[in-house]
């Protein structure tokens, strides 16, 4: 578990309502990087645990500048996993951002932004009682532009327009057993969105509407994805208190049509996030959702998915921190019909040893559960790393 993913919610629903201010610019870089040494006993993430080692390397750049009535930023990263025996699994992923915010009047600001991404992913194809190493490259170029009227009052009006395309390449399998080939589709994902929030005191207030279509490219038969339309419209509600705490719901209503009619149903929405500081260092954070998932389906349509987290966290005196968190979370595939069940939890210590260097070691553990296949994964992590920034 991850549990850095809890914090996605509440920062969506504790956002200014206008377009979110960038960082002030820094007169140098800010560089960030980490190194962790893990040791897993389900390297291949099935059915079958296969233990094995691995070491995971991450690093940031990010630099902003400031501009006539705004800033440009620029932001780097990339990752890369090597595996100790299966080496099939390595991963390797770069990216790259480039943002500019710029007010055209004291009332109206702008927003724009390009993405690329570029990954090697690292998996395995079963046949049979045999497992076959795959890697398949992709690339995801995106633009995003946002517009942000300050309606007077503590009322805003947020605009948004964004479209990202996914384009995967042949797949290689090891030791060229068998011929490069497409298993993966490309996607086209466009959005539109609007948000009106009013702000009182501590307090906000909104209502929101989204749309997001996304067109796959038909590929094999029957094919392994299908295009599809998502609209959304919420009611939204935040507060923040002076001590750090915090809570959020939002609440609504999804609509999730497939192409030529394959698949079309209304669900009710739901997110909802809250942090709550308490004496001595401690503090508690959890979220709640539920929504349609299409970005992490093995559906050819999408997956319907709730998640529930809750975490707690300890500062020791000035430079440790102690963490523990554990999430269920249930996956229903629309077309398979095949449910995921999954829960899992965590524990974490950070030694802030220097002002730019933090030791880290943690221990994640997940069961994961798929009824139609009847396929078990379980998996204990643990590892040891260093964090800097500078």
């Amino acid at each position: 578990m991850r549990v850095n993913n809890i914090w996605i919610g509440i920062a969506m629903l504790t956002a200014s309502p206008a377009i979110a201010e960038p960082a002030a610019p820094a007169p140098t870089p800010t560089i960030a990087a980490s190194i962790e040494r893990h040791h897993t006993s389900n390297a291949l993430d099935s059915g079958l645990a296969i233990p094995d080692r691995y070491t995971l390397i991450r690093g940031s750049l990010q630099h902003a500048w400031q501009i006539e009535d705004g800033t440009i930023r620029l932001g780097i990263e990339a990752q890369a996993s090597r595996y100790d025996t299966v080496r099939i699994e390595d991963d390797r992923a770069a990216a790259v951002l480039l943002e500019a915010t710029r007010k055209l009047s004291p009332v109206v600001e702008l927003r724009g932004a390009l993405s690329y991404r570029y990954s090697t992913e690292g998996d395995d194809f079963a046949i049979g009682p045999f497992v076959l190493g795959t890697r398949t490259p992709k690339q995801v170029l995106g633009a995003e532009t946002q517009l942000g009227f300050d309606l007077g009052s503590g009322t805003a009006l947020v605009l948004e327009l964004g479209d990202a395309y996914e384009k995967v390449g042949k797949t290689r399998f090891q030791d060229d057993l068998l011929p490069a080939t497409r298993l993966d589709p490309d996607k086209n994902r466009l959005r539109f969105g609007t948000r009106l929030t009013r702000t009182v005191g501590q307090a906000a207030y909104a209502v929101s509407a989204a749309a997001n279509i996304v067109s796959v490219e038909k590929l094999g038969s029957p094919p392994v994805g299908l295009s599809f339309g998502e609209y959304t419209l919420r009611a939204e509600t935040a507060w923040k208190g002076a001590d750090g705490s915090s809570l959020g719901v939002a609440i609504g209503v999804q609509m999730l049509r497939g192409t030529h009619g394959i698949y079309q149903a209304i669900r009710p929405t739901w997110q909802a996030g809250f942090v709550k500081a308490l004496p001595h260092g401690l503090e508690l954070r959890g979220t709640t959702l539920g929504r349609f998932e299409s970005a992490d389906s093995d559906d050819p349509l999408a997956s319907w998915l709730q998640r529930g987290e809750i975490e707690a966290r300890l500062r020791c005196g000035e430079k440790l921190t102690l963490g523990t968190g554990l999430f269920a979370e249930l996956k229903e595939n629309l077309l398979l019909e095949n449910k995921e069940r999954a829960h899992g939890l965590y524990a974490e210590a950070i030694y802030d040893a220097t002002r730019h260097v933090s030791l880290v070691l943690r221990l994640d553990y997940t069961n994961r559960y798929l009824t139609v296949l009847d396929i078990r994964k379980k998996a204990l992590d643990a590892f040891v790393g260093i964090r800097t920034k500078i």
